[in-house]
């Protein structure tokens, strides 16, 4: 449930890409930064997703691509995040005031 959520949110990012092939890519991208160990750039999507090597020269050509419009993904991206409610367990929590003690 969580996967198809995650991938729905992803979806709405599809109007950056100009080929499916470069969504699939992102998609790829996305998938391994969300869930990598470590903050080693591309080597830590590859290794997160279990990738081959030779997709860690496929990675660098996707993010050096035309194909890719960062001005319409940061639309995308700025479009898509106020509009998804809160989810419930994200909601800020109300604190408990504690007793204040009182002087002696």
């Amino acid at each position: 449930m969580l996967w198809n959520l995650w991938w729905n949110l992803v979806c709405e990012l599809r109007s950056a890409c100009a080929r499916t092939r470069t969504f699939l890519w992102m998609s790829l991208c996305l998938a391994g930064i969300t869930v990598r160990k470590d903050l080693l750039g591309v080597t830590s999507i590859v290794r997160a997703r279990g990738l081959e090597p030779a997709c860690y020269d496929r990675l660098l050509d996707f993010f050096h691509s035309p194909a890719l419009d960062l001005d319409k993904l940061t639309c995308a991206w700025c479009a898509l995040l106020p509009s998804r409610p809160r989810h419930p367990a994200r909601q800020p929590q109300a604190r408990p005031r504690r007793p204040r003690h009182q002087s002696r």
